[in-house]
């Protein structure tokens, strides 16, 4: 049971992400659903990959709430729905922006704290990361040089990361060796 409640939740937050990033991709130029799709899977580095049926039900009940709308691109074929974004579909973005920075500042907290990298990156560094490198920041570059700067932030990070898990696994391992060693003593004793 406990299973099937998270799996909802995590299929609710899926949705709710898959939902901003459509209208992100969608406020620079109308898209059918598989640039949808591909848009947001070249955003977040293949981390989220929506199936067709994904998209498609999340496109229906934006249009529904009137946050995009269908139009029709001349010289494409008449199957191919294409969307844009309407005005309400511009706010209520800027409103889901808002509260996503809300929601990645309370996370930068979290994950500093619990992984233990807060000493090893500098402040420059944890807010380009946090403010800059979310897959919900807006392009304001060449996508190739954004992937780039990514790709080598997320090196860093990982590098420091494993760092830190060394700096723990040395303490871990001499604490079991002294352990062993006591246990090895007492047994002899």
């Amino acid at each position: 049971m406990v299973e099937r409640i998270a799996g909802k939740f995590e299929k609710a937050m899926k949705k709710g992400f898959i939902s901003t990033l459509a209208l992100m991709v969608l406020e620079n130029e109308p898209m059918h659903g598989r640039q949808i799709k591909k848009a947001i899977e070249d955003r977040t580095f293949g981390g989220w990959e929506p199936t067709d049926s994904t998209i498609y039900t999340i496109l229906k009940d934006l249009r529904e709430k009137n946050l995009i709308i269908p139009i029709h691109i001349p010289g494409t074929d008449e199957k191919t729905i294409t969307y844009e974004i309407t005005d309400d579909g511009k706010n209520t973005l800027e409103i889901m922006m808002k509260k996503e920075q809300e929601i990645r500042e309370s996370m930068r907290s979290i994950i500093t704290s619990t992984f233990g990298i807060k000493d090893e990156l500098s402040s420059d560094e944890l807010n380009e990361f946090f403010e800059q490198k979310s897959p919900f920041a807006r392009i304001t570059n060449k996508p190739e040089i954004e992937t780039l700067q990514m790709l080598e932030f997320q090196r860093t990070f990982l590098n420091k990361r494993i760092e830190v898990l060394n700096q723990k696994l040395h303490k871990i391992e001499d604490k079991i060796s002294i352990l062993k060693d006591k246990n090895r003593n007492e047994e002899v004793s």
